[in-house]
């Protein structure tokens, strides 16, 4: 990094942990972030911005007989400051579920900062939000295009009163395209797009707006919505949303709380026999991946399902204490990079076998039921029909209805392909309802 913290930095954050403890505190840790990014963004066709910047943050937390405070800021000169005001707030903070920070361990080393990452520059940048842009116009002028590239290098610290003096560093770059079409009351938006560590063979203009340009040629035709209960083809974007109720279901807060339906159904079948997902913090340059959590806890592969019976829940430090279970080492009580085991056919194939159904590319207002129960009731943005076994055009004004646990947990089958990372495939799900307004 052209500013990396520099170990009068790093001397700084650990004297304000001792601080805090001289000052009253039975617990505290400091973490630190720092990231200097690069984007640029295309807007209607036409490159709209190119810069730089550089962000610097670090949050206080502090226990103070049972009770917690948090402060945080950018400014390292108002640390001693801040310190002081974390332990005011704690007076009258939320009660703590746990007492102290875990004293620190060996943890693995995980890929995640790219030189090849570190050496992109902007002008590749917008090369590549070029080419996405051109080959949406070459398809059809008429578009309404935007494109975006950008990269991030990061650096991290964790200090706590239980001995954590963590440091990490880590690269990330994401690109994607979309394109909208208006024609009077009918609108058609298709888009895509992907983001690393490492700027490896992931970094694919062209395989980003072939599959978007996919979606648009797919969507020429108009034809009526099937209604009913359908089976139902999810790709891996919008079954990762299918997923984050269950994900909310695992939750150790949720779980401890009373507020998830899984609370009493650690080992039964929840999901699919098909279904077995792992959380794998470990995964070089994976977006999520992560050697120790918030607390200085290790992280670790788990298996969350298996053969859809479910096998965990997660938990971090504070959850775990609500809870009376072991710290997971998640942060958030949430998984980290979640991934589905594949099945044994193509996508291709799933749909082939498929007399009349739907495939859902994007959904309208998903998450505004009540959805921690898995309950969901949305539009569907793109979609298409499927009619003996082939894609035959469009949908529109259709509605998809039901409960992620009914649906997730009935006849599912998975693909055998996954999308760019590996982590999820393609699901087709019987009894969809499926409604439409002709």
């Amino acid at each position: 990094m052209k500013t990396p913290v520099t170990q009068e930095t790093r001397d700084q954050i650990r004297l304000a942990v001792e601080q805090a403890c001289r000052s009253g505190a039975s617990a505290a840790k400091i973490g630190l972030s720092h990231q200097e990014s690069t984007d640029c963004r295309f807007e209607s066709g036409r490159l709209k911005q190119a810069g730089a910047s550089e962000n610097l943050w670090f949050g206080i937390t502090v226990l103070v007989d049972g009770r917690v405070g948090n402060t945080s800021g950018n400014r390292l000169q108002d640390l001693g400051d801040l310190v002081e005001g974390a332990i005011a707030l704690a007076r009258q903070g939320r009660h703590a579920h746990f007492d102290a920070y875990p004293s620190p361990t060996d943890v693995p080393d995980v890929p995640r900062h790219a030189a090849k990452t570190v050496a992109m520059t902007r002008e590749e940048m917008i090369e590549a939000c070029t080419l996405i842009v051109d080959r949406f116009r070459d398809y059809d002028s008429g578009l309404d295009i935007h494109a975006g590239c950008g990269k991030q290098e990061t650096e991290g610290l964790l200090v706590t009163s239980g001995g954590t003096d963590h440091a990490s560093r880590g690269t990330s770059w994401g690109l994607g395209g979309h394109a909208q079409r208006t024609e009077g009351t009918d609108i058609l938006s298709a888009s895509d797009g992907r983001g690393w560590g490492d700027a490896d063979r992931y970094f694919d203009p062209q395989a980003i707006v072939e599959r978007a340009l996919e979606y648009l040629r797919l969507a020429e035709e108009i034809v009526p919505a099937p209604e009913g209960r359908l089976p139902a083809v999810i790709p891996p974007e919008t079954l990762g949303m299918f997923l984050s109720p269950v994900f909310m279901g695992i939750n150790g807060r949720n779980v401890a709380k009373g507020d998830s339906p899984l609370a009493d159904r650690l080992g039964d079948r929840v999901l699919a026999p098909a279904m077995t997902i792992i959380d794998d913090p470990h995964v070089p340059f994976a977006g999520g991946s992560a050697v120790i959590d918030g607390d200085g806890i290790p992280t670790r592969r788990q298996t969350l399902f298996e053969n859809g019976v479910l096998k965990r829940f997660l938990y971090d430090l504070d959850s775990a204490g609500l809870a009376n279970a072991k710290p997971t080492g998640n942060s958030g009580s949430s998984p980290w990079n979640a991934y589905l085991l594949p099945g044994d056919s193509s996508s291709s194939d799933l749909i082939a076998d498929i007399d009349d159904g739907i495939l859902i590319r994007s959904l309208l207002g998903f998450g505004q039921s009540n959805i921690i129960n898995g309950d969901f009731s949305c539009n569907v943005g793109l979609g298409y029909r499927i009619q003996k076994g082939k894609i035959t055009g469009r949908v529109k004004n259709t509605m998809v209805a039901g409960n992620i646990y009914d649906l997730l947990g009935g006849d599912v089958t998975l693909s055998s392909d996954m999308n760019y990372t590996g982590r999820l495939p393609y699901a087709v799900c019987q009894n969809m309802s499926v409604s439409t307004q002709q």
